[in-house]
């Protein structure tokens, strides 16, 4: 609430004046309400006040004598004017050394001091002083602007301020009753805050607590999905170890079936061979002989060979003995496997280096890895680790030629080596082809291939997963179309079950 308000009726038109006018307004409604109330509120701001108004009256009061004496107001004017100046600040004084002598003083009384110096020298005596200045500026003369002033009457003022400050004073007085109030209505709210603290420490309490069992709910879930999981995988390899036994005894009765047969067909391929190329020497030795026969019989000897075509004859019967040759070679290198795969328990149980495996192991690949890669080695020290080293190291020749033929081109294999708790393992990376899920999901099937026909038997990989499953190892792949593949290798340090 404002005692005064600012309008245009203080306004003198010279902005200099009328800004510390609206200064010493807003310095007296700050502290009106205080004075108004004439407790102890108004001994605390009567003392700063006074010190302020001292220090208003003589910036406000030079800069306005300035002015006047720069524009040449009449003397007579300028010494009643600075009379008037005078009179406040000795007023001023005058209530400052009371206050100090007594240490109160009524605020009422300071009050009605400060608007009646409001009300008569702003209303009255400024703006007399800035309409005399704004006239000599326009051209009037000094005389002529002071003898144009209308007088303005003073008592009509006084009543009005009388009233002003009583009215305000009820208004303080009424406005301290709401503001008791207003303290009874915080004191309850803030009671109530306090309730709703209280009770909002209360549910956040146990919202931690319904939060912590959903998070126990939530390990313990996770913990059953896991355990799930491992039993899954626990029957895909028992599944798996029944499937390759199943196989394992299907292939040593296969191979053993096979086997016999191909010995003997190879043989009497073998023995064709001999016998055909003993006949096409009979035939050279028949021809030459020809050359002493009659004419006639020499042509019509000429004539059958020519109609058997016999030069591609021939040659044809050599190409088919020779491929008969070859496909008995691969049905051999089968029936081989097939037997390696079902006898996969050979060996005997050492403790090795597995680096020195992967050294063996890259000797006898090598032929197949020069033409299409270079090897890059990341081998750590390992300790040594119980199996059989000469199966291990068919797992590591398999893995290694897959590497090599999976790169197209000239590529790059790499082998490293390094110990996890419980485990050593080593790894062989490519940087060929690359295999989607689905490949991924059956390369440890027998028989099963993504080469072209003929230029796998799909065992190596199977062998591969059987001779580490017999370890108690575990066989890991990691691929995808275009960016390469890695297996890991791990066999466990030390072996917590025997060997089979």
């Amino acid at each position: 609430m404002k005692l005064m308000a600012w309008s245009e009726h203080f306004v003198t038109g010279i902005s200099t004046v009328d800004a510390q006018h609206h200064a010493l307004v807003d310095m007296i409604n700050n502290v009106a309400p205080s004075l108004a109330l004439g407790d102890d509120a108004a001994k605390q701001v009567v003392a700063p006040l006074l010190d302020k108004l001292i220090h208003y009256a003589a910036v406000h009061f030079k800069h306005e004598e300035d002015l006047m004496a720069r524009s040449q107001v009449l003397p007579d004017y300028l010494a009643q004017h600075h009379r008037t100046h005078q009179t406040f600040v000795d007023e001023v004084l005058q209530m400052r050394q009371q206050y100090e002598e007594a240490g109160s003083l009524s605020g009422k009384d300071l009050l009605q001091f400060l608007t009646s110096w409001l009300s008569f020298h702003i209303l009255s005596e400024d703006k007399r002083m800035a309409t005399q200045v704004q006239a000599i500026a326009a051209g009037d003369t000094p005389s002529h602007a002071y003898e144009a002033l209308a007088s303005v009457g003073g008592a009509p003022n006084a009543v009005y301020n009388a009233a002003l400050i009583d009215l305000f004073s009820l208004l303080s007085q009424r406005n301290r009753t709401l503001l008791q109030v207003n303290q009874q209505l915080l004191t309850a709210q803030s009671e109530l805050e306090s309730a709703n603290r209280t009770l909002e420490s209360r549910v956040q309490q146990r919202t931690q607590e319904l939060s912590q069992a959903n998070a126990d709910l939530q390990t313990e879930r996770a913990a059953l999905v896991a355990s799930m999981q491992h039993l899954e995988r626990t029957r895909t390899q028992l599944l798996q170890s029944e499937k390759m036994a199943a196989v394992g005894q299907l292939a040593a009765g296969v191979a053993h079936e096979i086997n016999n047969p191909i010995g003997f067909v190879s043989s009497n391929i073998g023995s064709l061979g001999g016998y055909v190329e003993q006949l096409f020497d009979l035939t050279d030795v028949y021809r030459q002989a020809t050359v002493d026969l009659p004419a006639a019989q020499r042509q019509a000897i000429d004539a059958a060979l020519k109609q058997m075509d016999f030069d591609y004859l021939r040659q044809d019967v050599t190409d088919l003995l020779q491929e008969s040759k070859d496909g008995l070679g691969r049905v051999k290198r089968i029936v081989s496997d097939l037997r390696d795969f079902s006898q996969a328990d050979e060996g005997q149980l050492l403790p090795v280096d597995l680096n020195q495996v992967l050294e063996s192991a890259l000797n006898v690949a090598a032929n197949d890895i020069r033409q299409k890669a270079e090897v890059v080695k990341e081998l750590n020290a390992l300790p040594p680790v119980l199996c059989r080293a000469s199966q291990i190291q068919q797992v590591f020749v398999n893995l290694l030629v897959n590497a090599a033929q999976a790169i197209q081109t000239r590529g790059r294999i790499t082998v490293r080596s390094g110990v996890t708790p419980g485990a050593v393992w080593a790894e062989i990376s490519d940087n060929g082809c690359g295999m989607t899920q689905e490949v991924q999901k059956r390369i440890f099937e027998p028989f099963f291939t993504t080469q072209a026909v003929g230029k796998g038997t799909g065992l190596g990989l199977s062998l591969t997963w059987e001779i580490m499953q017999r370890h108690h190892g575990q066989i890991q792949v990691s691929s995808s179309p275009g960016q390469g593949t890695t297996f890991r290798a791990s066999l466990p340090h030390p072996p917590a079950e025997p060997i089979t």
